[in-house]
């Protein structure tokens, strides 16, 4: 059985909540994923459990040569991976090991803790099994903690690169706010033109020049001068609607206006504890399905093989838009790219459109409801 095979079993597993304790993870994923990356888990001196350190007992430290521990496992419960960072990173970097691997069976975390910053800012990767497919998780894996790069140290060199990338990927994140306050502080000419198309697509009508630049000073006084914050990919916060004195019941022109272009908030769904808004339900349905295919790049295949997404005269998803309604041609416009040449129908009303979100969910291995909430 090779390694993808094995993890595909073992986030099947997890799913069914098959591992308690940390125990269970410890023997039926832990070992089984080192015996694959060719460390040989019956031989203690290489794959050392309950590994004595000055501060205390390390759950597994992979040695080679023997007895010299390069890499340091700490397993946690079921979702509980990251409670012990402080006190793994610690006991790693007073026994000199340079790397560090958290994990919790489902999640695999992995640190340099001799490196400067926060603990976040020292974990070079995170790596979900829910959220990779068998093959990228084994990639990782095979990445920082196949025995051949750990003991030639190309799996370190590899995390120390990464680490040094992600230390100026957050100095470049961090100068974003000031960088986009420049620019519609100096009301650049492209970013007005750009902001007024896009709206004349949605509007039918090309707003005022000056519009689109009262627009933007309201945004600069509200971004904020630090808008990221780690593990966030850098995105801005969303910037508040500007506020305006309304003249006794009636609101200015201006306010109207303003709040007329202010994008308004409609509600939010949750992925697996990702949050994401939309604005309509027709947003929320394509924003799921593109989501879960990002997941698995296999989804939607499957998805369009499933009973209900298949009538005659009127299909769910297909790869092209004559396909969705291959009776009906004059409905052939109302449809979303997805990705890999898929399209999915809108010309549903918001009840079909919640049973193909249950569907979706159903074909990815998630539970409407608990994995995927919608507000």
């Amino acid at each position: 059985m090779s390694i993808e095979e094995i993890l595909g079993n073992i986030t099947q597993r997890l799913r069914e909540e098959a591992f308690p304790n940390e125990q269970s993870i410890s023997q039926g994923i832990v070992l089984p994923v080192l015996q694959e990356l060719r460390w040989p888990v019956f031989e203690t001196n290489f794959v050392h459990p309950e590994y004595a350190t000055v501060e205390g007992r390390v759950d597994f430290a992979l040695c080679d040569p023997p007895q010299r521990a390069k890499v340091f496992i700490e397993v946690k419960k079921l979702g509980r991976a990251e409670d012990g960072v402080r006190q793994a990173l610690s006991y790693a970097f007073q026994a000199g090991v340079p790397f560090v691997v958290l994990t919790d069976g489902k999640t695999w975390s992995f640190y340099l803790p001799a490196e400067e910053g926060s603990y976040e800012e020292r974990r070079v990767f995170k790596l979900d099994l829910f959220e990779r497919s068998p093959n990228e998780a084994a990639e990782v894996l095979q990445r920082y903690l196949l025995r051949g790069r750990v003991v030639s140290g190309e799996a370190l060199t590899y995390a120390r690169k990464e680490y040094q990338n992600q230390n100026r990927r957050a100095i470049a994140r961090r100068a974003i706010p000031d960088a986009w306050n420049d620019i519609i502080k100096e009301r650049d000419d492209l970013l007005v033109d750009l902001l007024a198309e896009a709206t004349e697509s949605k509007a039918g009508i090309r707003p005022a020049d000056n519009d689109v630049m009262d627009f933007l000073a309201s945004l600069q006084k509200t971004v904020p001068g630090d808008t990221t914050q780690p593990g966030n990919q850098g995105t801005p916060e969303r910037p508040l609607a500007p506020q305006s004195k309304p003249t006794d019941l009636q609101p200015s022109r201006k306010a109207a206006r303003s709040q007329r272009r202010m994008p308004r908030r409609q509600g939010k769904f949750i992925i697996k504890g990702r949050e994401f808004e939309y604005r309509n339900f027709k947003e929320a349905m394509v924003q799921i399905l593109r989501e879960l295919q990002r997941r698995d790049p296999n989804f939607l295949p499957r998805l369009s093989r499933h009973p209900k997404c298949q009538g005659r005269k009127h299909r769910f998803i297909a790869q092209s838009p004559e396909d969705l309604y291959p009776n009906s041609p004059k409905y052939k416009n109302m449809n979303e790219a997805l990705s890999s040449g898929w399209f999915v129908a809108t010309n549903n009303d918001s009840q079909r459109k919640m049973e193909f979100i249950k569907i979706a969910s159903e074909v990815a291995g998630l539970k409407f409801g608990r994995d995927i909430v919608i507000d």
